[in-house]
């Protein structure tokens, strides 16, 4: 009977050591993580609301490039940034396709089903995403100032060199550069590039900066200050995409992209005026304040730097579920099952709920003891690139005192309502 009653009693006592450490790692976050039900929940959109006015930038990122309700809760996010003020969302897509959708939000310039259609971004050829653009353009028939879209991207140049051959071919004295922005060129980054491909740029672009730099009265007064400055900006592409294709090394390339980024988002905020905000929408792995995938400085890290708390950075997770993302055979649709590994994933899980919003900087601020485990690597449901296999590892690891102000965790994703690519 002593046996028994002792077993019993070591039995509890390992019931309850299990119980109480079921969540090492949000075992006092209780008061910071909001289970909810919707994308549109009021849970996600009054969070919005607290934190928009102090906010000069907010960064929305996603766990993969192709998720529904990635979409979904960005369309929310933004739609409420529209009603608090902000002037502009920033994408992580090349300029010149950006000003095509921008010309239609704030113009009506343009199909829309042809311009989601004929995009190359495969991130942007979904339902879900024109959905957002029907809903600023509704919005900006009605506005005083109108909500802009602009990309920050150099890694695609198609759109870019067309608008500035139709800027410069109504102008005289000018035909030879514009047969130079017509001439048969590779035009996306990640393709291969001959050494005169890569020559042929920089003439171009010190072809259109000595221009731009010579006639600048002259083209301001015959087409505007604002498209001007657009032309400027779309010549500073091209130096770019030049310096891009011309490394040899893979991670030089994508650490160039993320600085040339961050300096298109700059050159965004002087665009739109004094005291401009902006939302950008991208990859958890560029909105992130410190990189988790990759060994290099990204745009989260130099905006978080800059503006400090003004930057304010809300990145995506899940547990199980769908998404788009490239294989070694084409795009297709991946379904992962739930995370069973010990990790933040799986205490998120035990909240029985479809989604969850972390304060995470709310959290930060209360822990003083910099033992706990947000300040050291804590495993997570790694994050999709554009391309996935199965030997990817499910877990990668995250230090949250350095990484997002906000996540949102989505237990099961499912794959969004693709649009057939209509090339151009």
């Amino acid at each position: 009977m002593k046996i028994k009653l002792e077993f019993l009693v070591l039995a509890m006592l390992l019931i309850g050591m299990y119980a109480g450490n079921s969540q090492p790692y949000l075992k006092d976050s209780k008061d910071y993580i909001h289970p909810f039900g919707d994308t549109a929940s009021k849970v996600l959109l009054n969070h919005i609301d607290s934190i928009a006015d102090k906010s000069r930038i907010i960064g929305l990122g996603e766990v993969s490039h192709y998720t529904k309700e990635c979409y979904e809760f960005k369309h929310q996010i933004v739609k409420k940034l529209i009603d608090k003020g902000y002037n502009a969302l920033i994408l992580e897509v090349d300029f010149g396709q950006a000003l095509l959708w921008n010309d239609y939000v704030t113009n009506g310039i343009g199909n829309l089903d042809t311009l989601v259609a004929q995009s190359g971004w495969f991130t942007y050829r979904t339902q879900e995403f024109k959905n957002l653009l029907s809903e600023i353009r509704t919005h900006n028939i009605k506005a005083t100032v109108p909500f802009q879209i602009i990309g920050m991207e150099m890694t695609a140049i198609n759109h870019n060199l067309a608008w500035l051959a139709n800027y410069f071919e109504n102008g005289k004295g000018y035909e030879d550069i514009s047969a130079q922005l017509k001439e048969k060129r590779t035009t996306v980054a990640f393709q291969t590039h001959t050494s005169e491909e890569v020559r042929s740029y920089w003439d171009l672009y010190y072809s259109l900066r000595n221009i731009l730099t010579a006639d600048k009265t002259t083209l301001v007064e015959s087409s505007g200050n604002q498209n001007f400055q657009l032309a400027e900006q779309l010549t500073e592409i091209v130096r770019q995409y030049a310096t891009y294709i011309a490394q040899d090394e893979f991670l030089l390339k994508v650490e160039f992209r993320d600085q040339f980024s961050t300096r298109n988002v700059f050159w965004s905020l002087n665009y739109l005026g004094e005291g401009s905000k902006i939302a950008i929408w991208a990859h958890n792995g560029h909105i992130v304040k410190e990189s988790v995938l990759f060994q290099y400085d990204i745009l989260g890290y130099y905006l978080s730097k800059w503006f400090e708390d003004a930057y304010y950075a809300i990145g995506f997770t899940f547990n199980e579920g769908e998404f788009g993302a490239f294989s070694s055979d084409g795009f297709k649709k991946w379904n992962l099952p739930p995370v069973t590994q010990n990790s933040l994933t799986k205490e998120f899980n035990e909240y029985n709920s479809p989604y969850l919003l972390f304060d995470l900087r709310s959290n930060l601020k209360d822990i003083h003891d910099t033992n706990h485990p947000f300040f050291s690597d804590i495993p997570i449901r790694t994050d999709v690139s554009e391309s996935f296999n199965e030997q990817i590892n499910p877990i990668m690891n995250i230090n949250l005192s350095n990484s997002y102000d906000c996540m949102i965790y989505i237990n099961k994703t499912h794959f969004p309502t693709t649009i057939k690519w209509k090339r151009d």
